[in-house]
């Protein structure tokens, strides 16, 4: 594994493109330190959580709790038979206590409060911490001790910022998606399909391709103020390594079409009608989708008069 590249970028409007045109993950050294929460989360013990109680209002969370055989990977059992955690709904206070009574426990279980919006549960959040380059998008926040969620993808542009504690993100291309042995694509455990290797240590006699996706991989070890861009499909596992850990991460879409279905939802399709086709009829709509679809080679309409080029015209 090598690091991923580090920026020394400022937050400001500009910021938001330069990310946009990057096909690589980019960690942004110190992008959010000068936050208030992450001054706040700089302070040993529950600091953040102390801060984070003036804006709570009551509106429950959904709070992962990882069972004894996962070893804090928040994934599928050794079977593939059901989920390695449990959910419980409960209110950001509830939470926060759980979280104060592990604290000093060794061996405690893996909790968090995952993708709860910041604009629902904590207001107010924002009018103190924000963030120039990315006016109007509300972010999620992603609050525990020492878990790890295993790899997987998302679809937006995403950008993590650590506030509180530290996190390592393991990083993967796209291109990567055969040697990660993702799991179902519609049994997951929050939407987004996962890996079902258990990278503490991986089988790598069960599972020998990930042994390859290891070595390609990118690594950032980040703490509180750090940022990291993740382009989209970009897969990535994300370890929170201390006993209180706070992210923020804005996800905001790609451009596109809003009256066409979305990428996943054609894949989706794709592979439902494909499936049933023969080997030889697959390998054939293999070179159609590569052709007109992802056109490396060659522009598909380039012979064709722009005024028909119809669905095969450039977007961008």
């Amino acid at each position: 594994m090598k690091p991923v590249q580090t920026w020394s970028a400022a937050d400001e409007p500009q910021l938001k493109e330069r990310l946009e045109q990057r096909a690589e993950p980019v960690l942004l050294k110190g992008l959010v330190a000068h936050w208030p929460a992450t001054q706040a989360g700089r302070e040993a013990g529950l600091g953040i959580c102390d801060y984070l109680r003036r804006f709570d209002h009551g509106v429950e969370i959904i709070a992962t709790k990882t069972r004894a055989a996962a070893r804090g990977v928040m994934g599928y059992n050794e079977s593939l038979t059901d989920f390695a955690f449990v959910k419980a709904r409960m209110s950001l206070t509830e939470f926060m206590a759980h979280l104060q009574a592990f604290l000093p426990a060794e061996g405690a279980p893996s909790i968090a409060a995952q993708c709860a919006k910041v604009s629902e549960v904590i207001p107010g959040f924002l009018d103190e911490n924000t963030l120039a380059a990315l006016p109007g998008v509300i972010p999620n926040f992603w609050l525990g001790n020492a878990l790890t969620v295993p790899v997987h993808h998302d679809h937006p542009y995403n950008l993590a910022c650590v506030v509180a504690g530290r996190r390592r993100f393991t990083l993967f291309a796209p291109e990567q998606v055969g040697n990660l042995y993702i799991g179902p694509l519609e049994h997951t455990p929050s939407g987004a399909p996962i890996s079902v290797v258990h990278p503490n240590p991986p089988d790598f006699e069960r599972y020998p391709r990930y042994r390859d996706a290891l070595a390609s991989a990118r690594v950032a070890e980040m703490g509180p103020g750090d940022a990291l861009y993740i382009p989209p499909l970009w897969f990535h596992q994300v370890e929170a390594l201390e006993k209180v850990n706070l992210l923020i991460n804005f996800w905001w879409p790609v451009q596109g079409d809003v009256q066409l279905p979305s990428p996943a939802q054609t894949l989706m399709q794709a592979i439902k009608v494909l499936n049933a086709l023969p080997p030889a009829q697959r390998d054939a709509w293999a070179a159609m989708f590569e052709h007109h679809v992802v056109q490396r080679e060659q522009d598909p309409a380039a012979h064709i008069p722009e005024a028909w080029h119809g669905a095969l015209a450039r977007r961008t």
